[in-house]
Formats: C-alpha cells, structure tokens, sequence
C-alpha cells in the first residue's frame, strides 16, 4: 500500500513538473507583454514594474487586429462547418460501405492525413492562382475545407459504425430518406464526435499559417498568423514587447474554447475510439 501511494506521489509530482514546465513560456509572454522594451531586455524574467495596457493598444492601432481578427474568425468558421457538413455525409457514406470500393475509399483517406501540406503547397498554389482562388477568403476556405477534411470522414466514419443499419431501414420504410434522414436522424446522433471535430478544425485553422501565406498576398485578407508573421517582420528588432502583446492578444480566443470545450473533445474522442 505504502508502495503504491509512493508510486502515485511521484507520477503526480512528474505531471505537475510537466503542466509547470508547458505553462512557464505562456506566462513569460503574458507578463513581457505587460512590459517596455527595456523591461522586455534587461529584465525579462521579473514581474513588470508597472501593469498596464498600452502595448495592446498600440497592437490595435498597428496592426488592424479587428479586421484581421474577422477575417480569422470567417476563415476558421466557414471551412469548419463546410468540413463538418460534408464530413458527415461522407463519413455516413464510407461506414454503409461494407465492400473493397469502401476499404479502399478509407485507406486513400487515411493516406491523405498523412500527406504534408509542403508536398503539394507549389502544385496547388499554382492551380489556386489560375483558377482565381487567391485572395478571397471564401474560395479559400472552401479549398481548405476539402484538403483537410480526412480526419472528419474518418472520425465520422467511425462513428456511424456503431449506429445499427436497422435504424437506415426503418427510417426508408416510413418514407424518411435522403437528406431529411441524414440530418433529422443520423447527424444528431453525431453530436459528440461532431463537437470534438469542430473544436479541432477551428483551432487548427486559427493557427493555419501556410495556406493563407500560400494564398493571400493582400492586407485587407490577413489572418492572424499571417498578421503575425507580418508583425514580427516589422517589429523584430527593436518592438518586442508588442510582439509579444499581439501573440497573447491571438492566443486568447482559442485558450478560452479549449478550456470551455475540453470536455467536449474527450467524450467525442473516447465515443469514437470505442466504434467498431
């Protein structure tokens, strides 16, 4: 007994070393962005002499962070509900087919999760430009949404598995069927897997910057990381405590859904996982 309350002590001592060690660079950057440059310099590690604001504000007047924060949220939401709409659909699809076409199917998903966007970045850069793609926010969403949709059809796909075929037959013979079926009986069914996926994209998509530095080449259709980027290119040498206010000012909004949505994405992730 004695043993294993000493085991468990030091496994609980080594998880909070570990949360301590994760959580010590978000705290150096909250507490320098709260600093001047001088601070930010010569004494990086102390607390700020004096708490204040005006770095933030002056990252809002700098950096039109309103407009790039819509555009980041219209990016984000867009190409997660087009993920999630067709995700579902496709994923329904793949589980109902019991046969090689559909093994085949989810092994070229599979495939695709495993294919690094750096691959096919100058290929589809190329294709983007000459089909008018660029620089607008919702065609490149779209062809987000679909390069990245893998996982959704798989986790879906999982899911559905374990929905019995009986429920498909019922619903046909009472004259349910179609899209009305899918989405009046089958996609509630969904809704944990459905609230860990939308958490997922939307944070990935929050912090995509190589599509939008692949695609967007105008100001007034920045993203935040591609805002960023543009920031620290301006500010690197002498501005540090603004850049280090603006990354705290662009980690908030999704530091704030994954702690209200934490929940979601394991009960979604552990429904999945025990689909067959």
């Amino acid at each position: 007994m004695r043993e294993n309350k000493r085991v468990n002590f030091l496994i609980a001592l080594a998880l909070w070393g570990l949360c301590a060690g994760m959580f010590a660079p978000m705290l150096f950057v909250l507490l320098n962005s709260l600093k001047t440059f001088g601070e930010v310099v010569m004494e990086p590690l102390a607390l700020p002499k004096v708490w204040n604001m005006d770095n933030y504000v002056e990252v809002l007047n700098t950096s039109n962070y309103v407009r790039v924060f819509g555009n980041t949220i219209y990016f984000s939401v867009l190409s997660g509900a087009i993920v999630l709409v067709l995700g579902s659909m496709a994923g329904y699809k793949l589980a109902r087919m019991n046969n090689k076409a559909g093994k085949a199917t989810q092994l070229i998903f599979m495939m695709a999760m495993m294919l690094p966007f750096p691959v096919i970045m100058i290929p589809m850069a190329s294709v983007a430009s000459s089909m008018g793609i660029t620089n607008n926010l919702t065609r490149i969403s779209v062809l987000n949404a679909g390069f990245s949709c893998s996982l959704a059809v798989i986790m879906y796909s999982q899911s559905i598995r374990g929905i019995p075929t009986e429920l498909d037959e019922c619903a046909f013979l009472d004259g349910c069927s179609g899209y009305r079926f899918f989405f009046a009986i089958i996609f509630p069914l969904l809704k944990p897997v459905t609230g860990t996926l939308a958490v997922l994209y939307f944070i990935r998509y929050w912090n995509d910057l190589m599509l939008p530095l692949v695609l967007i080449s105008k100001k007034e259709y920045y993203t935040i990381p591609l805002s960023q980027l543009n920031f620290y290119n301006q500010f690197t040498q002498n501005r540090w405590n603004l850049l280090l206010a603006s990354g705290v000012m662009a980690i908030i909004p999704v530091l704030i859904l994954y702690i209200f949505a934490q929940k979601t994405i394991i009960e979604g992730i552990a429904a999945g996982a025990v689909k067959s």
